[in-house]
């Protein structure tokens, strides 16, 4: 049984041919990480709408899955799908994101999980033939359509090749239709992406707030040195895959003669 947490569930199903438990935030969680909740007890509400079931919980997305995985799938998740986040989570987002931090969440208790996200922006999207897609004539509710049919996809070759446990595969998916999308690219995490600001912003009092702010860039300076983050903004469908392994065994290898230590534990 995979375990969705997010827009994915409809699509995962359909594509996957297996059950699907959904579980996700109650309301919107951008930004909270790996961050848990640790002041008060979690609530969770059962959703039903036709043929849809999934729970509800007030609480962050890692929070989602700790309690999915520990108290509410009846077995373990041959697959945990975080997702599909509205906006993208490539280079030094990663980092910041309730979407990776819940596959993280996922691999850390040594199952695999997949990410999704998809970049915003749609209506700045052209096609090879200069037509605008994702114009106001692109209904909003079929905004994630093509993106939940790719992420299922990636889903059900992932099961079918036996997803590595402790693992995380990020997708993230262009903005528009899929028709405008250039072809699917594997590449590394980087720090590209959003770089982050603040603005000044007065107040009434004469105070003043600072409003976090931004600007997009990739790092990549080469088509040969392309990132996620370069790729992405090119128009590809990116995957990269990710652990949660922060050791820097060549730094420690070099702070051991410092600290009077002969050998690296």
């Amino acid at each position: 049984m995979p375990l969705a947490c997010g827009r994915s569930m409809r699509a995962l199903r359909a594509t996957c041919g297996r059950p699907v438990l959904a579980v996700a935030p109650s309301h919107e969680r951008s930004g909270q990480s790996h961050a848990i909740t640790i002041d008060r007890a979690l609530t969770t509400t059962a959703r039903v709408s036709g043929d849809f079931f999934g729970f509800a919980i007030d609480g962050t997305p890692v929070d989602c899955v700790k309690l999915a995985i520990s108290r509410l799938c009846p077995t373990p998740p041959e697959l945990v799908v975080s997702g599909i986040n509205d906006g993208p989570n490539v280079g030094r987002s990663i980092f910041y994101s309730g979407t990776l931090g819940a596959a993280m969440e996922a691999a850390i208790a040594g199952l695999p999980a997949l990410a999704a996200s998809r970049a915003r922006g749609a209506d700045e999207v052209v096609d090879p033939a200069g037509a605008r897609l994702n114009d106001p004539r692109f209904p909003a509710e079929s905004r994630f359509a093509d993106g939940a049919a790719l992420t299922a996809d990636l889903a059900r070759k992932l099961l079918a090749a036996t997803p590595r446990p402790g693992r995380v595969v990020s997708l993230n998916i262009p903005a528009g239709p899929a028709r405008g999308w250039r072809p699917l690219r594997l590449a590394r995490h980087a720090l590209g992406g959003f770089v982050e600001s603040y603005a000044p912003q007065a107040t009434g009092d004469g105070r003043t707030q600072w409003v976090l702010d931004g600007a997009w860039s990739s790092s990549a300076s080469s088509a040969a040195e392309a990132d996620d983050a370069a790729l992405l903004t090119a128009g590809h469908p990116v995957v990269t895959a990710l652990r949660p392994e922060f050791n820097d065994d060549a730094t420690l290898a070099a702070l051991a003669p410092a600290l009077g230590q002969g050998k690296v534990q």
